[in-house]
């Protein structure tokens, strides 16, 4: 697999820059005079979850890893039923006397409990320990790019109202996401994203009957920055005519530090902090109607006809 291009500060890409379309132009020029906006508490946006209903799930896995600073296990487990496929991601744990308990290595069940918009395990019990002469359970490689077919887990995410939405809420659409950040410098990397999608939304909003099988979702993966305030800011700049409805089809969102690291995984995505900006990776997807990968693209060489063609067919236009 190629690896990742990554953009940092005023570096250029070793790749071909990308030409944007000039009428979408004007949008990121109009991005510039946000960045000054405040930082605004995340949690603040979570809303209350005591009102909302609780589901457990049966996981079957072995423990990869163990953070007991952020009170974590990563477990690469087996698919579970009606939750989401196999693969490895970390869970909350809320009873800290586990991690005495259990070792990396160590074959596990659990219960996964969803409720309001987050996710933890509880009742885990050892099954099997880890051989003390085997070695260590390797982690998963940084970097997975991911495959149409694969199964998308429902992840949780905060959009440009401060509400909670989930990616399974699209099932019936066909949705197009990248991944951005507001704060982004070069012209020809995150905004070049977000121009694009001003390109192909301004065209599905002249195609009413395209319109309502699809969604667009720019997803933010600096969640310490880029609140519900800063990032309707942001994409008032990119919707034509600034008008507030376009919000319904075109969302804004931030995944959440604590799931940030599984989001990135399991949709290709490399970021790396430094300072004020971010060493990243570029990742846009169709997810199809059933919620699944329907097409990735990778990095930045793709032109808006060509998704936009790709999308209109996930969606059996």
């Amino acid at each position: 697999m190629t690896p990742p291009v990554l953009v940092r500060g005023s570096e250029i890409s070793l790749r071909e820059i990308c030409s944007c379309e000039e009428r979408g132009l004007r949008f990121a020029r109009i991005r510039l005079a946000i960045l000054i906006l405040g930082v605004a508490f995340f949690a603040a946006a979570c809303g209350n979850s005591s009102k909302q209903p609780v589901q457990r799930y049966h996981m079957e896995g072995t423990v990869v890893a163990i953070d007991r600073q952020n009170q974590q296990l990563e477990v690469d487990h087996k698919e579970i039923p009606g939750f989401m496929g196999a693969m490895t991601m970390s869970y909350p744990v809320k009873t800290p006397f586990v991690f005495d308990q259990v070792s990396a290595g160590d074959q596990i069940t659990a219960d996964v409990i969803v409720s309001g918009g987050q996710d933890w395990l509880e009742n885990i019990k050892v099954v099997k320990k880890a051989d003390p002469n085997a070695p260590a359970p390797a982690a998963p490689p940084e970097v997975r790019e991911p495959q149409p077919g694969d199964a998308v887990p429902d992840f949780v995410l905060v959009n440009q109202d401060g509400k909670q939405i989930h990616l399974a809420d699209f099932r019936g659409e066909s949705v197009l996401l990248t991944f951005i950040y507001t704060r982004c410098p070069l012209a020809d990397y995150c905004p070049a994203m977000s121009t694009r999608f001003s390109v192909i939304e301004e065209a599905l909003q002249n195609n009413k009957q395209a319109l309502g099988k699809t969604h667009l979702l720019s997803i933010s993966f600096d969640p310490k920055h880029d609140t519900p305030k800063v990032l309707r800011d942001y994409g008032l700049g990119f919707l034509a005519g600034a008008r507030e409805k376009d919000f319904r089809h075109w969302e804004f969102a931030v995944a959440p530090e604590r799931n940030l690291k599984d989001v990135a995984a399991f949709f290709g995505l490399v970021y790396m902090p430094d300072e004020d900006q971010f060493t990243h990776s570029m990742s846009t997807l169709i997810i199809s109607p059933n919620g699944k990968i329907y097409k990735f693209y990778g990095g930045k060489d793709w032109q808006t006809s060509d998704v936009m063609k790709d999308l209109l067919s996930s969606t059996g236009s």
